[in-house]
Formats: structure tokens, C-alpha cells, sequence
């Protein structure tokens, strides 16, 4: 199951891919996604699928393992609390990133700017990757050997379609891929963008190319180190505290890895995404900025009613454990 929505999109646009999680990740942060994705997303429905989060990313897993029935009840406890304590905890500061951000996109960024944003936006992931890892390594530990085969499948499904979509043969065509993808995210946040800009963008893309081959290297590397993961949990019977610390020690190295050469590659991904998305703010038109801010003036106002159903839910909580 893929959730219908654009929280891809932003997240690419504000550093070019960067912090896209692969499947395997997602399996052990996906509450972070479905959370993060109030932030990012731009349907109308906020409100709506984070209100059905939990069932969403219950469904999500289920397609990608095959829960058993056990499972599927133990998935449902720690989902509902994990949504339950984002919901209490971290909407607060969301409407705020979300505020600075509108006031922001109403100028040009500067590459300072959009590196504290994205440092902002991985805090919020790694605090929800922090929470959860406790939740996934207690589900990681049930896992069957079937289970961790379909995962596996899941992954070179997910590869065959990353080779076909990412990775034609030659370096032009890859630009070009990667620029008709930037240009979409574009004028999805800012709207229409005219021939001019748009060449502008290829140009910098052109100028300041991405190795996807690498970009792809990394992307094994990371579901190669999770599949080790699950099958030393299932093959030595670990606990869920020494679950918990394989976990914690493979978050901590996914970004950029272990080696001199993927710690380089990271940092430079990281940079050029950087360097985009401040150029592009920079090319844009004072009605392109407008329309953009008050995008995320929308979201945040479905934030701010979130908040209010948090205290609603809140006090209905504390009334039942009174009783």
C-alpha cells in the first residue's frame, strides 16, 4: 500500500531526495512517515488520514510482512500509543516549523535557511525514530522466516522500479530525469513556473549532478544491513533489548554510513539538495512565493485543529480513567 499523497514531494524538494526512506526503514519508522506526513502533505484531508494514521500504517505493514493475528493486535497496541504521544507531544512544535516556514517562503532562501529547515525536519524524524525503535524491535522479534522473505521481495520490487525510474543509461538522461522530477515538486508547491525558470533549474541541475548509481549503492546498502538485522534477531532468538540495540546502531549509521567513501557521498547529497532548493526559491516570482506560503498556511491551520482535538480527546481520556 502507498499512501496517495504528495509528503514525498516536499520532503525532495527541501533537499533533493535526501532524507527519502527506503522500504526497509520505513518498516521500522513508519509511524514517523505517517506522522511526518502532516507536515509535508498537501491534500485537504490532513486532519482526515492523521486521524486514521494508525489504521493506514497497520495496513501498510501488513502488505509489506503478512501479519499474523498476533502480530496484528500487537500492532494495533503500540501504533495507537506511538500516534497517541506524537499527537500530545509533537504537534506543538510541527505548527511551529510549519509557521516559520510560510513566513520564509514569502523571499528568497538562503542556504542557511533551508539547512536549518532540514535540520529541523530530521530532528522531528529521529525523535519519532527514537520513540518507535522499542515498539519495532518488540515486533521485529516475532518475525518468521517467511515473513523476512517477503520482505525481501518487497525490496527487489522496489529496486526494479528505482533502476527503471532513476537510473537510464547515461548521465544526461539521468539530469534530465532528476530535473523533470524537481520541476513537478516545484510547481506543486509553487504553481505554474514558466519556461525560463525551468531551464534555469535544468541548467543547475545539469551543473551540479547527482551520482544516482551511488545514490542506488546506498539504498542496497541500507536494506542489505536491515535484512542482516531481522535475520540475527530470528536465527539467535535475541531479546527486545538486544533487538532494540541493533536497531538503534542501524539508524545511527543510516544517513551516512559507515565508510569514508559513504560518509563523502552523503554529505555532498546532502549539500547539492541544499544548494537546489535555495536556488530555486531564489528564481521564483513574489506571486509564486505567495502561493506557496499560503500552502503551508493551510496545513498549519489544519495543525492548529489538530491541537484543538488533542485537548477535546485529551480530557475524554482523563474523564474515562476517572470513572
Amino acid at each position: 500500500m502507498r499512501f496517495p499523497c504528495p509528503a514525498a514531494n516536499m520532503t525532495i524538494f527541501i533537499n533533493n531526495n535526501y532524507m527519502s526512506l527506503s522500504k526497509p526503514l520505513q518498516t521500522i519508522k513508519i509511524t514517523a512517515i505517517c506522522c511526518i506526513f502532516l507536515l509535508i502533505t498537501a491534500c485537504s484531508a490532513v486532519r482526515f488520514v492523521y486521524n486514521q494514521g494508525d489504521t493506514l500504517v497497520r495496513w501498510w505493514i501488513d502488505d509489506h510482512i503478512g501479519l499474523t493475528a498476533e502480530q496484528e493486535i500487537l500492532t494495533r497496541e503500540l501504533l495507537e500509543q506511538q500516534f497517541w504521544w506524537h499527537r500530545t507531544e509533537q504537534l506543538a512544535d510541527v505548527s511551529k516549523t510549519l509557521e516559520q516556514l510560510r513566513r520564509q517562503l514569502k523571499r528568497p532562501l538562503s542556504t542557511d535557511e533551508v539547512s536549518q529547515f532540514t535540520d529541523d525536519l530530521k530532528k522531528f524524524i529521529y525523535a519519532i525514530a527514537k520513540k518507535t525503535t522499542p515498539d519495532a524491535a518488540k515486533i521485529f522479534t516475532t518475525l518468521q522466516s517467511n515473513q523476512i522473505e517477503a520482505m525481501q521481495k518487497r525490496m527487489q520490487k522496489g529496486n526494479e522500479k528505482f533502476t527503471k525510474e532513476w537510473l537510464p543509461p547515461t548521465l544526461e538522461k539521468q539530469n534530465k530525469v532528476r530535473a523533470d522530477k524537481v520541476i513537478d515538486r516545484v510547481e506543486w508547491l509553487f504553481g505554474s513556473i514558466n519556461k525560463e525558470q525551468e531551464e534555469k533549474i535544468r541548467q543547475h541541475i545539469n551543473s551540479n549532478p547527482l551520482d544516482m548509481t551511488m545514490v542506488y549503492q546506498e539504498r542496497l546498502r541500507r536494506q542489505s544491513d536491515l535484512i542482516k538485522i531481522v535475520k540475527t534477531i530470528n536465527q539467535n532468538k535475541l531479546n527486545q533489548q538486544q533487538a532494540e540495540d541493533l536497531l538503534a546502531t542501524y539508524i545511527k549509521n543510516f544517513e551516512y554510513g559507515t565508510t569514508k567513501e559513504q560518509q563523502e557521498f552523503g554529505k555532498r547529497r546532502n549539500a547539492l539538495g541544499i544548494q537546489l532548493s535555495a536556488f530555486i526559491t531564489q528564481i521564483m516570482n513574489d506571486e509564486q512565493r505567495k502561493y506557496a506560503s499560503g500552502r503551508v498556511e493551510t496545513w498549519a491551520l489544519d495543525v492548529q485543529e489538530l491541537i484543538k482535538e488533542s485537548s477535546v480527546l485529551a480530557a475524554k481520556r482523563s474523564a474515562l480513567q476517572n470513572r
